[in-house]
């Protein structure tokens, strides 16, 4: 069996030719699968999708930037991956629950936060 640690959580966004990152705020988007990124660049930033290259992450890596103070915005399917992961390595958090409400508006884009200081092992 592949070692957990290694599983891809999700996709990331990085702008070609530079260090910057798709964010929410100060905390790196992290969506459930490649076409999602896409839709999250044109929305969040505003920009042309081609101006960014999508690129996967592993369950390994967020936890490696969450201990060094990174924060991270996932979408619920990136999310139920990530949290699945936490609990079959025995770390907890809190299990959020994404509301069946209607959104603001219909770009909105619903983010779950997450950081180091709101995992207890």
């Amino acid at each position: 069996m592949k070692d957990l640690t290694r599983k891809v959580v999700g996709y990331f966004a990085i702008r070609k030719g530079s260090t910057n990152m798709l964010c929410d705020g100060d905390a790196l988007v992290i969506a459930g699968s490649a076409q999602l990124m896409t839709r999250y660049i044109s929305k969040l930033a505003e920009d042309s999708v081609s101006k960014y290259k999508v690129k996967k992450t592993r369950y390994d890596e967020i936890m490696h930037g969450m201990r060094l103070g990174g924060v991270y915005t996932f979408d619920k399917v990136a999310y139920s991956k990530f949290l699945s992961l936490l609990k079959s390595e025995g770390n907890y958090i809190a299990e959020f629950k994404f509301a069946d409400d209607s959104k603001p508006h219909p770009d909105a884009v619903r983010l779950m936060r997450a950081s180091w200081n709101d995992i207890i092992s």
